[in-house]
């Protein structure tokens, strides 16, 4: 079942994506615990490297789990090993029945048009001409489990691909909002990376977040905030303490249909990159092709930026003096405005990205600046207050008020990376104010480990 708040975007088209992403409503879990276990497994040698004899760092990373299926307070945990290819077919082993039944909807329903129209337009051709190799492998590991009830490759690669294709087709308004910060804005000095992500209100979507562990056979391990089915990842962390998440943007004069998609990169930078600096380099050396924008963080260097893209240009706002940086879905980098769509002064994105600076930036009467902890940047996550019409919009309220809390959250996260902690709200609307749920690295990568479970933040009341 899908309901739709804006009508201002092609509601068909991002439904199609996201439920072809999801397959699907899925069934209830039961209670807390593991849930599953794929039958293939194997070793991905190699959390945090521990150091030789010598004092050097060796180039494996360590896990010790099983491939498997969990849950914990309502957010799934999924954990795949090996090569893509193997992943793929971990992922579909794991996931068959809630597979099985995105297919039946897709093939009984206008969204199955999706695949379709990616092919008739030559979006799907290009996709295997660009998509990176972990992506493609993973698609045929899905593929082999459950192609021949519907599964495809060309159906999984699809969705891969699919925020190129909506970029082309026209895919409306966004309402992400992120914000870095470190230094003298936190009370430790540890950076924080806090971000919500924007999609229409869809039950399955809401009711079944997933978090992916992933480790690459040979790679980093990395863990990626989403649901069932999810490949390319739009919000993530991996053992090395990089954070990274993507928010849409519109450009109507610079962009292409060669190059990279910009959430396959995310999965490059989560399996590979070590440091800001790798990260960097890497968006700085890749082909784009369309209007993007990612917020970097390295928790160790305690760096981040934003980062503003298009197909041919490229806009770097990092922390600063002041340790902060901020992004919600149009361009502030000064080489950058002119490649945005313009938008009006009381577009969502405007108003968001005005109480991000309020909240968030110093000398403000509302700034938490100095204060900056998790519970503070849950606060910024939760907030209601649109700052043209001095409302305080209904903290309920799932969507349409321009506020960072009100703008169809689907999930609500706190990166501390330098940690390889992170916290999760998610489920039902009112997303933001929901409890969040804590995470770390070490003990995704070995769930027997010793040693606490980062605690939890409770729900607004």
């Amino acid at each position: 079942m899908l309901r739709k708040n804006r009508n201002t975007r092609v509601s068909l088209l991002i439904a199609a994506v996201v439920l072809l992403s999801v397959m699907a409503a899925l069934p209830a879990c039961g209670d807390e615990g593991v849930l599953a276990e794929a039958d293939t497994t194997s070793e991905a040698t190699d959390s945090v490297p521990a150091e030789t004899d010598s004092g050097e760092q060796p180039t494996g990373w360590q896990s010790n789990f099983e491939p498997g299926l969990e849950e914990r307070d309502g957010i799934r945990i999924l954990r795949l090993k090996g090569t893509p290819y193997e992943m793929g077919r971990q992922h579909a082993e794991l996931m068959r029945e809630e597979m099985l039944v995105g297919v039946e909807l897709l093939e009984n329903s206008e969204l199955g048009l999706l695949a379709i129209l990616a092919e008739g337009m030559g979006f799907l051709a290009e996709a295997k001409e660009q998509s990176y190799e972990a992506i493609l492998e993973e698609c045929r590991g899905m593929a082999e489990v459950l192609g021949d009830d519907g599964w495809t490759f060309d159906r999984c690669l699809s969705l891969a691909y699919g925020e190129v294709v909506l970029e082309f087709l026209g895919s409306g308004s966004f309402g992400c909002s992120q914000f870095a910060v470190a230094g003298d804005a936190t009370l430790d000095g540890e950076l924080i990376h806090g971000r919500n992500l924007d999609w229409d209100e869809i039950d399955f979507l809401l009711s079944y977040p997933t978090i992916i562990v992933r480790h690459p056979e040979g790679r980093i391990p990395f863990a990626v905030v989403g649901f069932p089915g999810c490949i390319a990842p739009y919000t993530g962390m991996n053992a090395a303490g990089i954070s990274v998440a993507s928010n849409e943007a519109n450009s109507d004069t610079d962009i292409e249909r060669e190059g990279r998609s910009h959430i396959q990169m995310q999965y490059e930078i989560l399996a590979s990159a070590t440091s800001f600096a790798e990260a960097r380099e890497f968006l700085e050396t890749e082909e784009h092709m369309t209007a993007e924008s990612i917020m970097l963080a390295d928790g160790d260097r305690r760096e981040a930026a934003a980062f503003e893209m298009t197909a041919n240009h490229m806009g770097i706002r990092d922390l600063g003096e002041d340790g902060v940086t901020l992004l919600t879905n149009h361009y502030v980098a000064e080489n950058m405005i002119e490649h945005h769509v313009v938008l009006p002064d009381d577009a969502s994105s405007k108003t968001r990205y005005l109480r991000l600076e309020q909240l968030v930036l110093p000398g403000g009467d509302d700034s938490l600046y100095g204060s900056f902890d998790i519970e503070a940047a849950i606060r910024v996550l939760r907030d209601s207050y649109n700052p043209l019409t001095d409302e305080e919009v209904p903290f309920d309220t799932f969507d349409g008020a321009g506020t960072i809390a009100n703008n169809g959250c689907i999930h609500s996260v706190v990166f501390v990376p330098g940690e390889r902690k992170f916290y999760v709200a998610a489920g039902a609307p009112h997303v933001p104010s929901r409890k969040f749920v804590g995470f770390s690295m070490a003990e995704l990568l070995d769930p027997s480990a010793p040693g606490p479970t980062p605690r939890y933040f409770p729900a607004r009341q």
